[in-house]
């Protein structure tokens, strides 16, 4: 086949970048310098295992830059750099390398490290409000301004305070690549006019969420009620990427 990994790869890179310039639209540049620093870690510590245990690397693929950017994506933007370097680490090593590299590995990297982060659960659970006005107490200058998030509403079952069209274009509080439902649903267009993807998974996923959640609400049974469920958290990240 001519589709090489390192193709399929550079095509995910490319179907993220709309969620991380929504992402630096809505938190600032944090979440930019918080993206590169995990994508720095992820390479240099696939790098490190590569050189320690005398293996060919094979850095030219991607994965690891595709790896760095998820993790950043799944974190707020509000995360210690020595937190996430630390979850690189584990994912990295632990998750990817230890299990024979990329497609060996018996879980999600990205995943497996924020679930390791979250050893650090304050770090790992502040939400801050969107907005520029805000970007002070994001890089440590200010008193942080936090702001729930759509999921802690209805985890209450109650409708969140936000509007679902804030939901959709990511005006909303969260984990730095998950709010932008737009963002995400134009990279997994990409994904599909490139072929890299079949819409099956992601569709399915997604379609068993809205089912269920308009079928057993915890509020009161509308579309509404689903919409917020699909735009609202991670779903669409997790569904399209990981």
């Amino acid at each position: 086949s001519p589709v090489t990994t390192q193709r399929i790869m550079l095509d995910v890179i490319i179907a993220l970048l709309p969620a991380l310039a929504g992402s630096v639209f809505f938190f600032g540049f944090r979440a930019l310098t918080v993206t590169l620093v995990s994508v720095a870690a992820c390479v240099f510590f696939e790098w490190l295992w590569c050189k320690l245990r005398k293996m060919p690397s094979k850095l030219y693929d991607l994965s690891a830059i595709v790896t760095g950017i998820l993790l950043a994506f799944v974190c707020p933007p509000t995360i210690p750099y020595w937190v996430i370097v630390l979850g690189a680490a584990f994912a990295i090593l632990l998750v990817k390398m230890l299990f024979g590299g990329i497609g060996k590995n018996i879980v999600n990297p990205a995943l497996a490290g924020r679930a390791f982060m979250f050893s650090w659960p304050v770090a790992m659970s502040t939400w801050v409000k969107v907005g520029w006005e805000n970007q002070a107490s994001i890089f440590g200058s200010a008193d942080i301004v936090t702001a729930a998030t759509p999921l802690a509403a209805m985890h209450q079952g109650q409708m969140p305070a936000d509007t679902l069209l804030d939901m959709f274009i990511g005006n909303v509080g969260g984990c730095i690549g998950e709010t932008s439902a737009i963002a995400l649903l134009i990279g997994f267009a990409y994904l599909l006019i490139r072929k890299v993807i079949s819409p099956r998974i992601p569709l399915a996923y997604m379609g068993t969420v809205a089912v269920l959640s308009l079928l057993f609400p915890m509020g009161n049974p509308s579309l509404e009620w689903m919409a917020a469920q699909l735009f609202g958290g991670g779903l669409m990240l997790g569904a399209i990427f990981m």
